[in-house]
C-alpha cells in the first residue's frame, strides 16, 4: 500500500469527513482527504489532480452520488469509487456496483471501511501490475516480430546478393565469350528484379507504396485473374466462381487487387498438394452482419471470399499469418510475405480481413471493401506518350549522391547521344546549372539527397533557369511525394531501381513535351 493515500471525498459534512479520516488513520491507513461538497468543485478537483480513491455520499444538496459516479468514470476511470453514506437502498447499491462503483459502506458500519479501502487499493495495484506485464509482453512480441522481419530480409537479400556477387565474379573469367557475358548479365538482371519485387512487397506491407485508385468492378478483376492463373494451376486444382450480379463498384487500385488475388490463390494452391477446389465468391454485406467490428463509418461492404479445400491451419498458425516472413512452407518455397502484403494492401483500401480455418477443413479468407456512399471516379494518371526513339543530343544534369549510380547513368545517356553533367548533391548541381548558362535542358535528380532534397533543388533550379524540365526519382513513392510533385509542377518521376529502357523513354518523352 502507498505510504499516503490521497482521497477525494464528496461530502457536505465536515464532521463526517474528519470522522472517516480518523477511522482510517486508526487502522493504519495514512491518508490525505480533499473535501468537496458540490458538482462544480467535484469536477474542478478531478480535472486538476489525481487521487487514489474517491468517497461519495449518496445524497447531497443539488447533487447526487450517482451523478458523481458517472462523472468520475469519465474523468478518472481507473480510480476506485466507494459510496460512504447514511442510507443506501439495496436496489440503488446493486445498480451502483453495475455502474462502476467499487464498494459501498454505511456510516453506521464504518468498521467495514478499512477492509474496503485495502481491497480497492490492492485491486488497483494488481491491475497496474497486469498492465505492466501486458506492456512488456507486447514489447517482447514487437521485438520478436522485428527480429523475424530482419532475419527474413537478411535471408532473402543475402540470397539475391550472393547471385549478383557470384555472377559478377564470373565476368572477368568469361569476358572473351560474348554469349556467356550476355547470359551472366541476364542472370544478374533477374536477381535485381527479385530484389526489387521483395522491396515492393515490403513497401506494400508497410503501406508505403502508392496506388492508382479508381472505380473498380471487383467481379471483372476476379474473372481476369482466375482466367490468367488457370493455365498455371496444377490439373487437379480447379476454380469455382460464385459472383453476385449487379455489384456496386469499389474505390480501389486494380493492380493491388490483382496482387491480393494472386497471393491468395497461390496460398490456396500450396495448401492443396493433392488437389482441390478454390472458390471465389462476392456479395454485399451490411456492417452489422460482419464477423468483426469495423470501426469505420461505412454501412455496406463488398465481400470477396476465397475458400480452399486444403489442409487448413491450427489456431496458433492462424494468429501468425500476417507476421512478415512467417511461413509454414518448406525453405525456398515461400517468402512469408504473401499474407502480410495482403494485409497491407487491404489497409490501404480501408478494408478488413477475416480468416476462418481449422485443420483438415480448409481455409476461408474474407476481404471486406468499403462501398462508397457516392460514385467516385478517380482516373489513373496518364503516362507520357511513348517516343519513337530514345536517342537525343540535349544536355542533362544528373544529380545523385551515389557515385556509382551517377557513373552508369552517365554511360547510358552518353551512349544514346546525350551530353551529361553530373553532380553529387544539390549545391553542386546549382553551381553546374549556373555555369552552364542555360544549356541544360533537363534536371534528373534523386529525391533523397543529403542536405537540400530533390524538391528544393528543383525549385531553386527553376529560379536560375525558368522553364527547366525536371524528372525526380526515388526508391518509393507515396501520396505525399506525389502531392509535392504536383505543387512544384515536376514534369516526371522514375522509380528506382531503374529499368533502362523505361528511363530512356521517360527522358525522351519529357524533353519532347511541348515541342509538337
Amino acid at each position: 500500500m502507498k505510504s499516503k493515500v490521497r482521497i477525494l471525498h464528496l461530502e457536505d459534512s465536515q464532521d463526517d469527513c474528519e470522522l472517516i479520516r480518523h477511522i482510517l488513520v486508526s487502522e493504519g491507513i495514512d491518508c490525505e482527504m480533499v473535501l468537496c461538497d458540490g458538482r462544480e468543485r467535484f469536477i474542478e478537483v478531478l480535472e486538476e489532480d489525481d487521487f487514489d480513491l474517491i468517497f461519495a455520499d449518496c445524497t447531497l444538496p443539488h447533487f447526487s452520488g450517482q451523478h458523481a459516479l458517472a462523472i468520475a468514470r469519465e474523468l478518472a476511470p481507473g480510480t476506485p469509487f466507494i459510496f460512504v453514506s447514511g442510507t443506501i437502498p439495496e436496489d440503488s447499491a446493486i445498480e451502483s456496483l453495475r455502474a462502476g462503483a467499487t464498494d459501498y459502506v454505511l456510516k453506521d458500519r464504518l468498521s467495514r471501511l478499512g477492509p474496503a479501502v485495502r481491497r480497492a487499493l490492492a485491486e488497483v495495484e494488481e491491475r497496474n501490475r497486469n498492465r505492466e506485464m501486458e506492456q512488456r509482453l507486447r514489447q517482447a512480441q514487437r521485438l520478436e516480430a522485428v527480429g523475424t522481419l530482419a532475419g527474413g530480409i537478411a535471408h532473402d537479400f543475402n540470397n539475391i546478393l550472393t547471385i549478383i556477387k557470384g555472377y559478377t565474379s564470373l565476368l572477368p573469367l568469361e569476358c572473351q565469350q560474348p554469349e556467356k557475358v550476355r547470359s551472366i548479365a541476364e542472370t544478374i538482371d533477374r536477381a535485381s528484379l527479385r530484389g526489387s519485387e521483395l522491396v515492393n512487397q515490403l513497401l506494400a506491407f508497410a503501406r508505403k507504396s502508392e496506388g492508382s485508385f479508381t472505380s473498380t468492378a471487383l467481379n471483372h478483376r476476379v474473372r481476369e485473374v482466375t482466367s490468367m492463373l488457370r493455365p498455371a494451376m496444377p490439373q487437379n486444382v480447379s476454380f469455382e466462381l460464385q459472383l453476385a450480379e449487379e455489384l456496386p463498384e469499389i474505390h480501389a487500385d486494380p493492380g493491388q487487387v490483382e496482387r491480393v488475388l494472386i497471393n491468395l490463390s497461390t496460398n490456396a494452391r500450396d495448401a492443396m498438394p493433392e488437389g482441390g477446389k478454390i472458390t471465389f465468391s462476392t456479395s454485399v454485406v451490411r456492417s452489422s452482419d460482419m464477423p468483426m467490428p469495423t470501426g469505420l463509418e461505412n454501412e455496406e461492404y463488398l465481400c470477396l471470399r476465397v475458400t480452399d479445400t486444403g489442409f487448413g491451419m491450427d489456431e496458433v498458425t492462424r494468429q501468425r499469418i500476417f507476421e512478415p516472413f512467417f511461413t509454414t512452407k518448406p525453405r525456398g518455397k515461400g517468402t512469408g510475405l504473401g499474407m502480410p502484403v495482403v494485409y497491407g494492401l487491404m489497409q490501404s483500401h480501408n478494408g478488413l480481413i477475416d480468416v476462418q480455418s481449422a485443420p483438415g477443413q480448409g481455409t476461408s479468407i474474407s476481404l471486406y471493401f468499403p462501398i462508397p456512399k457516392e460514385p467516385m471516379l478517380h482516373p489513373v494518371a496518364l503516362t507520357p506518350e511513348s517516343p519513337e526513339s530514345v536517342e537525343g543530343t540535349e544536355a542533362v544534369l544528373v544529380v545523385d549522391d551515389e557515385s556509382d549510380v551517377r557513373y552508369f547513368l552517365e554511360v547510358i545517356l552518353n551512349s544514346h547521344g546525350y551530353y551529361v553533367l553530373s553532380a553529387r548533391n544539390a549545391e553542386h548541381a546549382l553551381e553546374k546549372l549556373t555555369d552552364s548558362r542555360g544549356h541544360v535542358e533537363l534536371l534528373f535528380s534523386d529525391v533523397g539527397l543529403p542536405g537540400m532534397d530533390g524538391f528544393e533543388l528543383s525549385r531553386r533550379a527553376r529560379e536560375i533557369q525558368p522553364g527547366l524540365k525536371t524528372i525526380l526519382c526515388s526508391g518509393y513513392s507515396d501520396a505525399s511525394l506525389k502531392t509535392k510533385m504536383a505543387e512544384l509542377d515536376i514534369d516526371g518521376f522514375v522509380a528506382k531501381p531503374y529499368d533502362m529502357n523505361e528511363l530512356l523513354k521517360a527522358i525522351r518523352a519529357i524533353l519532347d513535351k511541348g515541342k509538337k
